[in-house]
């Protein structure tokens, strides 16, 4: 099991220059107040309402991080998971937001349900001292009062962020490495299966291929999975009439410049019994030779810093290195 152990929701302790802090339940809703240098800031649950005020925080702030497009941003409010920070008085302003995502129900077989941080803002007036950890930890309690296990994930490299998910128990357990393709010759491959597209009828197999050939960490939904299938051009390898493996490709033309026309291999999986037959590297060579016959030839894939082996395929076929790697933080809540 990759992810054994769960974290507690720690105080709100950052920011309280007088070690100040109060709590108050008003209805069904938790407030939070701590001292941020001189004032008092409060932090509450949100509302659909506090929409205008957090795209404002949006357009002005001293740090933002932003994992979701802005028109998702309404869907995060009045949720679990998401937590607002006011300033006081007259003031009548926003000095921080956090809200990740509800952690789905349909979660892969031995997974947790995990939801994703997908904002995180500090305002221009935040107050000296204060942090994003009380925020994060009022986003966890929120959670836990559902009573339902979940697990939650940033990736983010951002040194104003990593300390307070630290903080809160979130513990750094992976990196996620990003690579890419520029050439345009195609690589040699050896055929060890029958490629042919997947077919609707063999989804529910590919759904339990993908999670023996993943740790819980990176394994997706059957919800995923399913939109998955429908939104890129997935290959199934076949070996004796059995689902051995798949890839997911999606394209990306653009129509001013071909050469700015890319690909995403999405998904790469084989099943552990025909894994080290290089049905794998069949896979991932058919993958490559379909975008650059699309005129794609730019591919783009990302792969965890902790699967070495995933690694030392893309590198043989000439996959580089691209940008910097992605810390992958991850917290766990109550195993039900």
């Amino acid at each position: 099991m990759l992810l054994s152990l769960c974290f507690r929701v720690f105080g709100v302790f950052c920011g309280c220059s007088s070690g100040e802090i109060e709590s108050r339940k008003t209805g069904k809703f938790l407030f939070f107040s701590f001292c941020g240098g001189t004032r008092k800031l409060t932090i509450r649950t949100t509302f659909p309402t506090d929409l205008p005020a957090i795209r404002r925080l949006l357009q002005e702030n001293r740090h933002s991080f932003l994992a979701c497009g802005l028109e998702d941003v309404p869907d995060l409010l009045g949720k679990a998971g998401a937590a607002l920070g006011l300033l006081p008085g007259e003031e009548a302003g926003v000095w921080g937001f956090v809200a990740f995502d509800a952690p789905a129900r349909n979660a892969a077989a031995g997974s947790l349900p995990d939801g994703a941080l997908r904002v995180a803002l500090i305002g221009r007036q935040t107050p000296d001292g204060a942090s994003l950890a009380p925020l994060i930890s009022q986003a966890i309690a929120s959670l836990h009062a559902t009573g339902q296990p979940f697990q939650l994930t940033a990736l983010t490299g951002e040194g104003w962020l990593a300390g307070s998910l630290a903080a809160q128990g979130f513990v750094l357990t992976d990196h996620l490495c990003f690579y890419q393709r520029t050439r345009h010759n195609l690589p040699e491959s050896r055929t060890r299966g029958l490629l042919r597209p997947l077919r609707q009828d063999e989804i529910a197999g590919l759904i339990v291929l993908d999670r023996l050939a993943f740790p819980p960490l990176w394994r997706m939904s059957e919800a995923e999975l399913w939109e998955l299938c429908f939104t890129c051009r997935v290959q199934a390898a076949a070996v004796d009439g059995q689902l051995a493996g798949y890839a997911a490709l999606s394209l990306h033309p653009t129509a001013d410049r071909q050469d700015d026309n890319q690909a995403q291999l999405s998904r790469l999986a084989v099943h552990p019994d025909f894994q080290g037959r290089g049905i794998g590297r069949q896979l991932l060579s058919e993958s490559i030779a379909y975008a650059h016959a699309q005129g794609c030839y730019r591919i783009l894939l990302n792969t965890p810093e902790s699967n070495p082996t995933a690694q030392h395929l893309y590198e043989s076929l000439h996959f580089r290195r691209h940008g910097a790697r992605v810390p992958v933080w991850v917290y766990c809540g109550p195993s039900g």
